[in-house]
């Protein structure tokens, strides 16, 4: 009671009933964590209240997971920020990692795949920070695991913690930032069942347009001309065929193949299930679940008895029991894993590369072989050899003399792969509260199990039928049997069952052991609220090996706030590998936070009540990161048994020295952040940071002579700094009428430069790494004087070339420039360009309202300033010599198109490359050209869609039984606005092998009970 205090007050059940005597027009004071509270006047003839709370933009997310425990947001200094479980589960994905796009300030998503199964984003915090790695710590409630197979319907909440003060705790582990995965629990109360089913569609994007056989060879005749070979260009009758065959028989002779649509359904079906059941006594309170996903393939199937295509299916189950064994002591028994099974076909070329397998559908041409012969092909030619065969035949494209196999051939090819993957996760946390020695002290002990068991099956068939093609010259002389059985050099399976290919098996394990234990004290003394932390750690990760890879750890954390206005924090971390050698194996990582919250001094709160919130951290601090190497006992040297050339004389040889200083990389981390608020309804956040990464592990084999006779193991001598700025700006507002809305948007900016390299000596500065940000490309060129030759004089008054190059440029060719004027175009002239494939600026909005049952969300995901590194074959058309080309290179260089965007056509690859001085050893086309194999990748996209209407109340229960029904609709990557012509914009490089990115559409059911 506002006005009597002194009488106290009372706390509700678990459905907000409660009693409260009062004396006669008193005023009740009612609040619950994350809504604003309430004041209501009552008096003896008020009878029965009924309150409704509404949340509020600045206390919803109160309570905040950091390291080893968890905070009231108002007493946080660090620099955190959360997502909760509605957010994660009206996304729609079946993959976590891509739930978090664009709804956390300063993290970077990063999808370059929409294979099933293997559709994980990259995710970044704050950017790139290493060459050595710059992936987050990923714990899934405390312990480090791998968290992308979860299903949302598990997830309570999932935090990113990103400065100093919130990760220095984690020590040598905590410098690329941590993300800490907090799964359900049960609550007091009936048990709550909620059962929700998805079904969707995948629909693939960033398809590639068809190039018609007509359009194709007319360029390829061009091509051809500019090189000065006139003997094998396609006649004007042979084009016309390509573009109108004159008879079903010359549709074979002269095929147009789309192999996108020949091969690529317009979508797959995706389907996504979970049952889980809450609640809890006072003894004990549980939660399980129990889900299943299943992502189905692009790729059309060829026949029924084959496994030509991509599938995943996973089954998600999860246990969370809490048993209150006294009144001081508590366990927690946690269990939960994954089922995962993976499909994918394996052609004979492809070898179980799923990027071979797709590069295949870019690549092949459409115009040189037929994708297979009809069934109507024998009657239109009769094989005299096999007078009673029939169905369709295979194309063996080995005997068309091209590079890139006949996709649909290798569709049909016995072989596919299977992979079983199968995680089990254990935890019991025992706790026990000591305050009958002291208010608030208690102890808390941890022991985890995680395994992890992967098996790969290559699988094949035992029968073989065989591969053809037509001769055309017999054809034309009338030679009775045209047909030439090609099966000698490729042979396809018919029928079941399947075997496991000799040496086709391979399993993969790994088992994770994890102890922890705990002193916490926790405790206020009037308007002085202490805190502290002692905590002990172990982690032991056996490998297919019995030597494990064991860290340990020790954290220490003290608190200490003034009524919630003056605000400190100071955190140790001290952490210990095996990696590294007896003397450098332990490290100290101290941070110190201060926050000063304005707003709750009272001259605030008089002067300026509107402005409820202003809030100054700042943070500073050392953290480290052990992700130096893949390499065990870096401080160990590296030796081979050789034998000498001549006699076989057996030897031990050094090839590395070891390097016995080796130690983790070291991260200075600052801080300054500012949160505010107005009204209770609009909220604004801001940080500044910057980073100062030293003692990288860089290579020293380019700056070791010769002399020595081998090489050292890499040496802690890398740097690299970083700086960047973060705003979050979010309205929120409950109208009289009930009617909720909200506004939001986040933008990270974020820069990083080398400070130290291990370059190769004698390099000119303006080659070197320093300077430089990493992600960029610094062995690039650009055009000058429009980009192109455009005469024979002008060849002859520029700069020479290269040797290796003569004979291959003409007017049109790429003009690039000599950047140091040496009077030649080399190698030397090759140089840092502008960009980086690590976006430098992400951003994203959105809102969504709610009335009564009615909701609606939308989210956009947006990066500026990005490039991607585009595979050259996609800037040199012909590639590997099969007529085949691309979108971008439409528009090439004419005598009457001089502005093109594409160079002069050309059959040489020599056109696009260095040549081989040093650069290039195998000679492949390895330039990066800006705006041609360096394309910048803005990009704005539709992340997410979400439309539900919730049926509830009083009525629906009685009639069926159930408490509430939801219908939604989800969306995921439904437009996508970007420059690139071509190609996965989200990608840091892209190739004609990535399985495409899918738009997802699903329709929901949700019943609680």
């Amino acid at each position: 009671m506002k006005n009597r205090p002194d009488l106290g007050g009372v706390l509700s059940d678990t459905k907000g009933h409660f009693q409260l005597s009062v004396p006669d027009n008193s005023i009740l004071i009612i609040s619950f964590l994350g809504y604003n509270t309430e004041e209501i006047t009552v008096s003896s003839h008020s009878g029965p209240l009924s309150v409704t709370l509404t949340d509020s933009a600045t206390k919803i997310d109160d309570v905040v997971v950091v390291g080893y425990g968890v905070q009231r947001k108002e007493s946080v200094v660090g620099a955190i920020s959360q997502v909760d479980n509605k957010s994660l589960v009206n996304s729609g994905t079946t993959n976590i990692t891509n739930a978090l796009t664009g709804k956390l300030s300063g993290v970077t998503s990063i999808q370059s795949s929409g294979q099933p199964g293997e559709n994980n984003a990259t995710l970044l915090i704050r950017g790139v920070s290493s060459w050595n790695g710059s992936a987050p710590l990923v714990l899934v409630d405390g312990v480090e695991r791998d968290f992308a197979d979860l299903d949302p319907n598990e997830v309570e909440t999932i935090s990113v913690l990103k400065d100093a003060s919130a990760t220095a705790v984690f020590g040598a582990k905590g410098a690329n930032g941590v993300i800490i995965v907090t799964t359900k629990v049960g609550e007091t109360g009936r048990p709550k069942m909620n059962l929700s089913v998805e079904y969707g569609l995948d629909i693939p994007t960033d398809i590639p347009e068809h190039i018609s056989s007509y359009t194709t060879g007319l360029m390829y005749n061009s091509a051809m001309m500019n090189m000065g070979q006139f003997g094998n260009l396609y006649s004007q009758r042979e084009l016309e065929e390509y573009r109108s065959p004159s008879s079903r028989i010359n549709s074979l002779r002269y095929p147009d193949t789309n192999w996108f649509d020949l091969l690529m359904k317009k979508c797959a079906s995706t389907v996504n299930a979970n049952f889980n059941v809450s609640g809890g006594s006072k003894r004990v309170k549980y939660f399980l679940s129990l889900g299943y996903t299943h992502e189905g393939s692009i790729i059309k199937k060829q026949s029924d008895y084959k496994n030509t295509t991509f599938q995943y299916d996973r089954i998600n189950y999860r246990s969370n029991l809490d048993f209150k064994l006294t009144k001081s002591t508590s366990l927690s028994v946690k269990v939960g894993g994954t089922l995962g099974v993976k499909q994918m076909p394996d052609g004979n070329a492809a070898g179980g590369s799923v990027s071979s397998l797709i590069n295949m559908f870019y690549s092949a041409s459409p115009m040189q072989y037929p994708a297979y012969f009809p069934a109507w092909a024998l009657e239109e030619i009769p094989d005299t050899d096999y007078p009673d065969a029939s169905g369709k035949r295979l194309v063996n494209s080995n005997d068309y003399g091209t590079y890139f196999k006949n996709p649909y051939t290798e569709l049909n090819y016995p072989n596919f792969t299977q992979t079983t993957r199968n995680k089990l996760f254990t935890d019991v946390i025992l706790k026990q509260d000591l305050g009958f020695i002291t208010e608030g002290l208690s102890v808390q002990a941890k022991a985890s199990l995680s395994s992890y068991f992967s098996r790969v099956s290559q699988k094949t068939e035992d029968e073989k039928i065989p591969t053809y093609r037509i001769d055309w010259d017999y054809y034309d002389s009338g030679i009775e049997n045209p047909w030439i059985d090609t099966s000698a050099s490729l042979e396809v399976s018919t029928i079941k069952p399947y075997k496991v290919m000799q040496g086709g098996l391979q399993n993969t394990y790994y088992t994770t052991f994890y102890w922890e234990g705990s002193v916490n004290y926790s405790r206020r003394f009037g308007r002085h609220n202490v805190s502290a932390l002692v905590l002990f750690n172990q982690r032991e990760n056996l490998q297919q090996t019995d030597w494990a890879y064991r860290t340990q750890g020790l954290v220490g954390r003290v608190t200490y706030d003034f009524g919630h206005k003056y605000l400190l924090e100071a955190n140790i971390g001290y952490t210990g590998s095996e990696q590294f050698s007896p003397k450098n194996r332990y490290g100290f990582f101290p941070s110190v936070a201060v926050g000063y919250v304005l707003s709750q001094e009272r001259f605030w709160k008089e002067a300026l009540p509107w402005w409820n919130k202003f809030k100054l951290r700042y943070s500073d601090g050392l953290v480290g990161s052990d992700q130096a190497s893949g390499q065990r006992w870096l401080y160990y040297g590296i030796y081979e048994n050789q034998t000498t050339s001549q006699n076989k004389l057996p030897l031990i040889l050094e090839s590395a020295a070891a390097n016995e200083t080796a130690k983790w990389e070291t991260a200075r981390k600052r801080d300054l952040g500012i949160e505010m608020g107005w009204l209770d309804m609009i909220t604004l956040g801001v940080d500044l940071f910057d980073e100062r990464r030293k003692d990288m592990l860089v290579s020293t084999s380019m700056q070791t002579p010769l002399l020595v006779g081998g090489t050292f193991k890499p040496v802690n001598k890398g740097e690299l700094k970083k700086h960047g700025l973060e705003i979050e700006l979010g309205f929120r507002r409950t109208t009289r009428y009930g009617l909720t809305y909200n506004v939001n948007g986040m933008v990270s900016l974020n820069e990083n430069r080398i400070v130290y390299y291990a370059d190769q000596p004698y390099l000119p500065d303006y080659q070197k790494m320093a300077g430089k940000p990493w992600g960029s490309q610094t062995s690039g060129t650009e055009l000058v004087d429009g980009g192109y030759y455009t005469s024979v004089d002008d060849i002859h008054n520029y700069p020479s070339y290269n040797s290796s190059w003569n004979g291959n440029v003409f007017p049109g060719s790429y003009k690039f420039l000599d950047y140091n004027a040496d009077g030649k175009i080399d190698s030397n002239d090759l140089h840092p360009i502008d960009g980086t494939k690590y976006s430098p600026v992400i951003y994203s909005f959105g809102g969504g309202l709610n009335y009564k049952g009615f909701a609606f969300n939308v989210l956009f995901y947006g990066n500026s300033g990005k490039y991607v590194d585009f595979q050259r074959g996609f800037e040199y058309e012909f590639n590997g010599g099969d007529i085949r080309v691309h979108k971008a290179q439409m528009d090439y260089w004419r005598p009457d198109n001089r502005g093109a965007a594409h160079a002069a056509l050309t059959t040489s690859k020599a056109a696009y490359q260095w040549g081989k001085e040093g650069i290039s050893a195998n000679g492949d086309a390895d330039i990066a050209l800006e705006g041609h194999t360096w394309r910048k990748a803005d990009f704005l996209t539709v992340k997410e869609v979400y439309a539900a209407y919730t049926f509830g109340g009083k009525k629906l229960k009685n009639s069926v039984g159930i408490d509430r029904l939801s219908v939604y609709m989800t969306a995921n990557n439904l437009w996508t606005f970007t420059g690139l012509i071509e190609g996965n914009p989200m990608a840091t490089r892209f190739s004609s092998g990535f399985y495409p990115i899918m738009t997802t559409i699903k329709l929901g059911v949700k019943v609680g009970f």
